[in-house]
Order: structure tokens, then C-alpha cells, then sequence
């Protein structure tokens, strides 16, 4: 058995996991929470047992699955787009304030799918378009948060 980056980040998530959800359990109730079913402690829970869960698969899935990666330079091309995305999430920010939510996410995600390698127009505007102003019509009109339009159209 071999141990690799899969299987001990699975293991590192795990005893993290655990640990939080050890701390979660300790919690206290306020007194006006005993009887309710939704507390303060109910998300971190939530939280632990989802990420046991999620942690035990993937380890599951590390001994189930044989390493099938070619040795290469992958590495140095994964740092490189992991940086450029960086990157890309910094300028995202500076153009949240004078283009607006819309325009600055949309141009983020087309950004960040052509930086990714997917160049098919049809799949980049249905994976960006359409998720963009369904989040922005949920944010805005369901949940009534402001999401400012942009300081150039105002």
C-alpha cells in the first residue's frame, strides 16, 4: 500500500472533521434554544458530519481507484493556472465596484472557463450567462439583497 497526496489529504480532512465536530458537540444552548430544532449549533454540525462523510469517500475512493496519472511537468502548468486565477479573482474584485455585479462576474467566468480550456462558445454561455442573472435575480428579488449596478451606468 502507498501513500499518496489523495490519501492523505482524505485523512487530514478527516481528523479535521472530527476535531470540529468534537467542538461543535460542545456548543452550549442558549436557554430560549432548548426547544427549538434550529440552534446555533446546528450548521456546525451539519458541517462535521457532511465533512466526514466527504472525507471517508474520498479515501474510499483513493484505495478503490489506482494511480493512473502520468509523471510529467503537469505540476508547473496546475501552478501557473492556479495563479492566473488568482489573479483573475483580484482583478474580479476591482471591477465588482464600476461595472457591477453582472458585468464583473460574467466577465470573471468566461475569464475563468477560456483560462481553464474550454473554448466552445455554446457551453460558455450556457455555463455563464444564464447562472449569472438567475444568482443576481435570487440575490436581488427573492432575497431582496443589494447588489449595486456599477459606479460607470449610475
Amino acid at each position: 500500500m502507498s501513500v499518496s497526496k489523495d490519501r492523505i489529504g482524505a485523512f487530514l480532512f478527516l481528523v479535521f472533521s472530527c476535531a470540529y465536530g468534537i467542538y461543535a458537540w460542545q456548543i452550549p444552548l442558549l436557554p430560549t434554544e432548548l426547544g427549538i430544532s434550529v440552534s446555533a449549533s446546528t450548521l456546525p454540525k451539519i458541517y462535521a458530519v457532511v465533512g466526514v462523510v466527504v472525507s471517508l469517500l474520498a479515501l474510499a475512493g483513493s484505495f478503490l481507484q489506482q494511480a493512473t496519472r502520468p509523471q510529467g511537468s503537469s505540476g508547473a502548468l496546475a501552478l501557473g493556472r492556479t495563479a492566473l486565477l488568482l489573479v483573475l479573482m483580484v482583478l474580479y474584485a476591482l471591477m465588482l465596484d464600476p461595472f457591477g455585479f453582472l458585468l464583473a462576474t460574467e466577465v470573471f467566468l468566461l475569464a475563468g472557463y477560456l483560462l481553464m480550456g474550454e473554448y466552445r462558445p455554446k457551453v460558455l454561455f450556457w455555463a455563464s450567462v444564464p447562472v449569472v442573472v438567475v444568482f443576481w435575480l435570487i440575490m436581488t428579488r427573492v432575497l431582496g439583497i443589494y447588489l449595486a449596478p456599477g459606479t460607470l451606468w449610475s
